[in-house]
């Protein structure tokens, strides 16, 4: 999150200054639109250094969607339209913590470098600026999961709007991820896809990253516990600030939260006079000089802070529940990137969601620890390498995903070390096909009629394995481990 999540991006990007013409309609929750940049595959590659397949077009949107009072806002994200039409994905990638309100996709920060170069991969995506940051009026409401996945909803239906002017058929696939705070906006918009009452948009897999998903658990006790020392404390002003913006009762004023010492830097990242990395930088050097270590449960007044202590019912502990998004049952692909060493967000989030999510008893869920000795900001490019290889997975031909969904893939052992033996397929001479994490098709045989297949070939590290046939689709994921 903050600098250092933006630090990793730069070394993988570098800026771009191409701005070009603008463009303006309206649609279903689409207000307007405008053009700022088109890149080449040429040029997309050579500015993120990472191969595209094809061009892309950047477009800042605006778009209706509610408020944090549930009236009408005019929100804004961007929206990136690869430049071949017949791309029939779209992805939604819910951005990270940024430090301020003009830190955001549409104002084209670092960040969306990141969603122009997974566009370049044959995806239309989308990426909203939440509530409360870009065009939206108020103050974020920090890791508040209904807004984030409403802001990510509500831009996804803009998005497809905006793809159908431009030219684009259908989009048949929807995907979902976002890493650090848009881990758990990710989680949040595909659980809220999962639920929509309507029929118009289906989720086809979502790739959660680095995400606060115990709130009310795992991050609260870095808040509220004496001896855990952290050096990100704005994060928890800022979930307070937040909070307070929607239930309107967690405080009467910030001095029955905080002690006075911190408030006048609190109420100016409020009030927009400073950034988020300021007041961090600001609080981690009080709290150094006043009590020798950064441990943000010394932010709160004693009283305060022993209130929702002993109180489960406090207003404080029943928002922090309230925006928990681990507790059920994904009825899709689901993966969760994580790094154990991140320093930000603590690795059992990751771990946690998917003990309750299996035994809950969903099909086809996974925590995966894609570089154990990475920090937070270390833990981006492993994680997004790993996401796009989960959904470019699902990348079969139009007319097969059009007839049928794909069937889970049973494979044992998992992890395995030489052979993968496949459990539930009832018909022989199906295609097979691997890739590795970074999408890389590695395995591919035809008329395959076998019940396993030999992996010992293959280094260490995490696979898709697609089968289909004239009828039907499986898919499945395995570990190799030696």
């Amino acid at each position: 999150m903050i600098k250092r999540f933006y630090d990793s991006l730069g070394s993988l990007f570098v800026l771009s200054g191409l701005f070009l013409c603008a463009l303006t309609t309206s649609g279903q929750s689409l207000i307007s639109y405008q053009e700022i940049e088109e890149l080449t595959q040429n040029q997309l590659t050579a500015l993120t250094s990472v191969p595209a397949l094809n061009g892309v077009r950047i477009f800042k949107v605006d778009y209706l969607t509610n408020g944090t009072d549930n009236l009408p806002d005019t929100a804004s994200g961007l929206v990136v339209l690869p430049d071949d039409t017949s791309v029939v994905r779209i992805l939604a990638y819910q951005h990270g913590t940024t430090d301020g309100p003009e830190d955001v996709p549409s104002r084209n920060n670092n960040e969306a470098l990141l969603v122009k170069s997974i566009a370049g991969q044959g995806y239309v995506v989308t990426a909203a600026d939440y509530l409360g940051l870009g065009d939206s009026r108020g103050f974020h409401p920090y890791v508040h999961a209904a807004t984030e996945a409403s802001a990510g909803i509500d831009l996804l239906l803009a998005g497809r709007d905006l793809a159908s002017q431009e030219g684009f058929k259908s989009m048949e696939q929807i995907f979902v991820t976002g890493y650090s705070q848009g881990g758990h906006g990710a989680m949040a918009m595909a659980r809220a896809l999962q639920d929509r009452e309507t029929d118009d948009l289906f989720i086809t897999a979502a790739a959660p990253m680095s995400g606060p998903y115990s709130i009310s658990g795992i991050m609260r006790d870095i808040t509220v516990q004496d001896s855990i020392e952290y050096f990100f404390p704005a994060y928890v002003a800022y979930t307070l600030l937040g909070y307070q913006e929607i239930y309107g009762n967690l405080y009467d004023s910030l001095q029955q939260a905080f002690k006075p010492q911190f408030i006048g830097m609190i109420n100016d990242f409020f009030q927009g006079n400073i950034d988020l990395s300021e007041l961090n930088d600001f609080l981690i050097e009080q709290l150094t000089n006043d009590f020798g270590v950064s441990i943000p449960s010394l932010l709160f007044q004693e009283d305060y802070l022993t209130e929702i202590l002993g109180d489960t019912s406090h207003p404080v502990n029943v928002a922090l529940k309230d925006n928990d998004n681990y507790d059920w049952v994904p009825q899709f692909p689901l993966r969760m990137y994580y790094c154990t060493a991140d320093d930000q967000v603590p690795f059992m989030n990751s771990v946690v969601a998917e003990e309750f999510m299996n035994s809950n008893g969903a099909d086809d869920v996974m925590a995966i620890d894609v570089f154990p000795a990475g920090d937070h900001g270390d833990c981006v490019i492993p994680a997004v390498l790993s996401m796009l290889g989960f959904f470019n997975g699902f990348n079969v031909s139009t007319s097969l995903v059009e007839r049928q969904q794909f069937s889970r893939l049973g494979l044992f052992p998992n992890p395995a070390h030489a052979k993968i033996q496949m459990i539930n397929i009832p018909e022989d001479n199906v295609d097979l096909k691997v890739f590795n994490q970074l999408g890389i098709l590695v395995l591919n045989r035809k008329a395959f009629s076998a019940r396993s297949i030999d992996v010992s070939e293959l280094p260490e590290g995490v696979y898709q394995m697609v089968l289909s046939s004239q009828k039907e689709l499986w898919r499945g994921s395995f570990i190799i481990q030696r």
